[in-house]
């Protein structure tokens, strides 16, 4: 049986990180009174616009810089869902890559502080890969000058996956 190769590899374990909120709206559950399982891409995108207000690193930075990032692959993974009325807490870290691409990595957990402290609180973890094109559609194949030096700005408050369980 042939493995299936990750076409979008794993991301690296350096990252610069973003928090925000949401509360749940009511449109946004189903009959079985969830989050329909499309909004948390949603909420995702508020995470990436969230980002980009805390970092300088917003759509329209990009556009202004001659680029377009669009989405080219996401995924989640739920551990529980969310529910009208709740606040979620989206972590959003972009992780540094190589390539001509952005890497971003969602946490959603329970922003309720009178949760049960037995009761694991992530409700959903997912990714989403970006890559860059110029204004007109082509695919740009090196990374842009604008985004190497965004990277190089934020070297001092980039963190690691061993640095953030430490604390």
């Amino acid at each position: 049986m042939r493995r299936r190769r990750n076409r979008w590899g794993t991301p690296g374990p350096r990252y610069l990180a973003s928090h925000c909120q949401v509360r749940v709206r009511f449109q946004e559950v189903d009959s079985l009174r969830v989050v329909w399982h499309g909004h948390y891409l949603t909420y995702c995108e508020e995470g990436r616009a969230a980002f980009g207000r805390t970092y300088g690193f917003s759509y329209q930075a990009i556009l202004e810089a001659g680029y377009i990032a669009p989405l080219v692959h996401s995924e989640l993974d739920y551990f529980q869902p969310a529910r009208f009325d709740q606040i979620i807490d989206i972590e959003t870290r972009l992780h540094v890559d190589p390539g001509a691409r952005i890497n971003f990595s969602y946490i959603l957990t329970t922003a309720d502080t009178d949760a049960d402290p037995l009761t694991p609180s992530r409700i959903a973890i997912g990714r989403s890969v970006q890559v860059f094109t110029a204004v007109d559609g082509d695919l740009v194949l090196t990374r842009p000058d604008f985004f190497s030096e965004f990277l190089v700005a934020h070297e001092d408050q980039f963190q690691t996956e061993w640095s953030a369980r430490e604390r």
